[in-house]
């Protein structure tokens, strides 16, 4: 049988087995990446569903076309089942503005509670846009490591 190394949830390197996931089941549970495109003036929306335990390791976007008509920013949510997108939980202190730089990394600040942080199976990631922009095109990333 192969080694394999990999990143595991803590950001260090771990050497690991069979990486089917078939035979084995926990094969392939490194970081992934949510993201959520954007073309503002655009609805609130979810764009992640968690299948298991998250934890909430990053948050960076870029704007490709800066908004016009006003300030606006953006809040990433993480939403429990059943509850409204508005009334999720901010994953950040910090906030994303699509009225700033064109093609510039924003990296917000992560909530410093850590259980803002932790996504349960079932809780969604959504994005709520405050403010008047119009024109804003650009994406956000979650980067999440499994719990």
């Amino acid at each position: 049988m192969s080694v394999d190394i990999r990143q595991g949830v803590d950001g260090g390197l771990e050497m690991v087995g069979d990486q089917n996931s078939t035979r084995n089941p926990t094969a392939n549970t490194g970081f992934i990446a949510a993201s959520i495109n954007y073309n503002v003036p655009a609805a609130d929306a979810s764009f992640f569903v968690a299948d298991r335990a998250y934890v909430v390791k990053g948050i960076r976007g870029v704007n490709d076309v800066i908004g016009t008509g006003g300030a606006c920013t953006a809040v990433v949510r993480k939403v429990p089942t059943g509850t409204a997108l508005a009334s999720g939980t901010a994953l950040h202190s910090s906030t994303y503005n699509l009225v700033g730089t064109a093609a510039t990394n924003q990296i917000l600040t992560l909530s410093t509670t850590a259980s803002d942080l932790l996504l349960a199976a079932g809780d969604r990631l959504a994005v709520d846009y405050t403010g008047t922009a119009t024109s804003a095109v650009g994406c956000i990333t979650v980067t999440l490591a499994p719990a």
